[in-house]
């Protein structure tokens, strides 16, 4: 018991101290370098965090704005609404979204289809507003945004062909390689970034023939995202992104059990933020997650195989968009519930502390 324990504090101290140099770094970057530019990381259909003010309702103009991410924006505050005229964004590698842009006009049966494909694996959103409404009101809007999820279909797919070819540990080292490529490409958004922080590790324990540890990896990749992009730490979509694979890591058993952890995790924490949560949030997530996931793989065959991989993937599609059409149309309220903080942080801690001891206990009976 008190070896687990101690792993726990030392992960506790590793999160301190992320804070602690992550904040360092926020000073030494804004401090009087910020001029009228202000960060802002925009989430849940116009709502968004301005680092300095906290959440405020983000418009482009006399549209809300959509998730977009990180951004350095310039603007004006009218009470509790941030008004950006100008914006400064790290957007995809052009010639790369070109390059999708000719092979998913060949390979999508529909200008929906094409849009939702685009959006998923460049990150440019060009899906119409009524899309993304019914996504973000029925809790699965983060399928439209290129997530961890998306980066590890990728691996695993250039894992398993690399695999096919017998060649040793380049099955880790070049999926490895080509996660980081795309990573560039897509403008290392953060969710690719973590994605591939984690994969890197895991890799490297592979080649280096040492056990892989999920949790000491995700607490290292939790560390070097901060160091790397320490504003990230007022992202909402950064929370909600490191909360869900926490609970994919400790509900490991099938994807069903995975999905449930993720949920766990991630839904006190985006209650915490919004203030509300789809009714539907969590059987919905549970049915379109694996929808996305097929369907993403479908897609890419298509891309390079259109017959019968393009017929494939424009059915997923169909089956996902009428999935979430339909949950969107009962119009069904939102569960409203605002959890302060302590709360949040006792229930995750509660959890956890449960998890330890359940472990604790399987391996004195294994034992």
């Amino acid at each position: 018991m008190v070896p687990i324990l101690l792993r726990k504090l030392s992960h506790i101290l590793g999160v301190l101290l992320s804070f602690g140099l992550g904040y360092l770094r926020i000073w030494e970057r804004t401090l009087g370098e910020r001029g009228e530019f202000y960060e802002v990381s925009i989430y849940d259909l116009g709502r968004g965090f301005v680092v300095g003010e906290g959440f405020k309702t983000v418009m482009f103009g006399d549209k809300p704005a959509y998730p977009l991410g990180n951004i350095r924006a310039k603007g004006e505050f009218s009470g509790d609404t941030f008004y950006i005229y100008e914006y400064e964004r790290k957007l995809a590698f052009k010639p790369f979204v070109d390059f999708v842009d000719f092979l998913l006009i060949r390979s999508t049966g529909s200008e929906r289809q094409y849009k939702f494909a685009k959006s998923i694996i460049t990150g440019i959103r060009e899906i119409d507003p009524e899309t993304k409404r019914k996504f973000y009101e029925t809790g699965v809007g983060h399928i439209l945004a290129i997530s961890g999820l998306h980066v590890g279909v990728i691996y695993l797919g250039i894992y398993w062909l690399i695999r096919f070819f017998n060649l040793g540990l380049y099955s880790y080292i070049i999926p490895s390689f080509l996660v980081w490529l795309y990573a560039f490409f897509v403008g290392f958004i953060p969710s690719v970034f973590r994605a591939s922080l984690m994969l890197t590790f895991y890799a490297i324990s592979k080649v280096i023939s040492r056990p892989v540890k999920p949790l000491n990896v995700f607490m290292l990749s939790f560390a070097v995202s901060l160091l790397w992009e320490p504003l990230w730490i007022f992202s909402v979509s950064f929370w909600l992104s490191f909360s869900a694979v926490l609970g994919l890591i400790l509900f490991p058993k099938n994807l069903l059990t995975s999905i449930f952890g993720a949920l766990i995790f991630s839904t006190p924490i985006s209650l915490y933020f919004f203030g509300k949560s789809a009714l539907l949030y969590a059987p919905l997530n549970l049915i379109v997650i694996p929808l996305t996931t097929l369907y993403l793989y479908s897609q890419i065959l298509a891309i390079f195989v259109p017959y019968p991989f393009a017929n494939s993937s424009e059915l997923l599609f169909n089956l996902l968009y009428k999935t979430v059409d339909l949950a969107s149309n009962l119009n069904l309220p939102p569960i409203t519930l605002n959890p302060p903080l302590w709360f949040v942080v006792f229930y995750i801690s509660i959890i956890l502390f449960s998890l330890s001891l359940w472990r604790f206990k399987n391996a004195e009976k294994t034992g």
